[in-house]
């Protein structure tokens, strides 16, 4: 999945995105922050912004002296960010539509995070990387990731319904790059120690949610899981959702196993990391 594809796909799921924000995106976004720790008087960039979920608690949290930058490719999601940023009252955070892999500010920031972005870069390792070169010498990185295991079983039935459609189950779009190389904590942990990191920590949280038909149909278009639908006219999409309920109902699937890593690291203060 190319870098505009993923701005689209966003954008034409950004309401769907909104109502599963208080279930799963902000829980996460604030699990993030409680581990990457700003404080107050931090510069902080937030990659792969979407609504604020991580952007927000962290602005609060480096109040008053310090900001936050949020970035993301779909302009929609940046948006809500905007919308919800204005309705808290949180003034030191801004939003930008653009592709973090090439932002700009180079060693500015004390705290760059990251929550589930690193599967949609084209190169994992250069994109991460660059958010790496981001952060100022002895400042840190956050990266979040689904754990191992995490939406495989749903997304195993949503291919299934997809091929009964198709007679092809579409691979989910980032989903097999982050499983087979960061979704187990150790490699995780090995894979940013390779890109530059040091004192490298990974805690597992885990996220169960109650799923019924209606709520799993809301949860493909709100997020990436929405491009394995692409193609398909509306006809198709809506014999694929009666093939996802009726398959979740068969093979007793009513949970969304939603477990994941926060990792954090350092950069090195004597240097910035380099790709691999």
């Amino acid at each position: 999945m190319d870098t505009s594809t993923v701005g689209t796909i966003f954008d034409a799921g950004a309401q769907e995105f909104a109502a599963w924000s208080q279930r799963l995106w902000d829980p996460i976004g604030s699990a993030t922050v409680a581990e990457s720790a700003p404080a107050p008087g931090e510069q902080i960039l937030d990659a792969c912004c979407g609504a604020g979920a991580s952007a927000l608690p962290a602005a609060r949290a480096v109040q008053p002296r310090g900001s936050v930058v949020g970035v993301d490719l779909s302009s929609a999601l940046v948006a809500q960010g905007r919308q919800r940023a204005q309705r808290a009252g949180v003034a030191n955070l801004r939003f930008v539509v653009d592709d973090v892999c090439t932002w700009p500010e180079a060693g500015r920031y004390d705290l760059v995070q990251v929550v589930h972005g690193v599967a949609f870069f084209d190169d994992m390792d250069a994109g991460t990387t660059a958010l790496i070169r981001a952060a100022r010498p002895g400042g840190r990185l956050a990266v979040t990731v689904w754990a191992d295991g995490a939406l495989q079983e749903f997304l195993t039935v949503f291919s299934a319904a997809i091929a009964a459609e198709t007679g092809q189950p579409p691979e989910p779009p980032g989903y097999t790059q982050a499983r087979e190389r960061i979704a187990d904590a150790q490699r995780l942990r090995s894979w940013l120690e390779r890109l530059g990191l040091v004192d490298v920590r990974v805690r597992r949280h885990d996220h169960t949610l109650p799923l019924d038909p209606d709520a799993a149909w809301e949860f493909v278009l709100g997020n990436a899981a929405r491009g394995m639908l692409t193609g398909l006219d509306d006809a198709a999409q809506e014999r694929v959702r009666a093939h996802l309920g009726t398959l979740m109902r068969e093979r007793g699937v009513n949970q969304l196993n939603a477990a994941f890593h926060i990792a954090v690291g350092r950069v090195p203060a004597e240097a910035t990391a380099q790709p691999t």
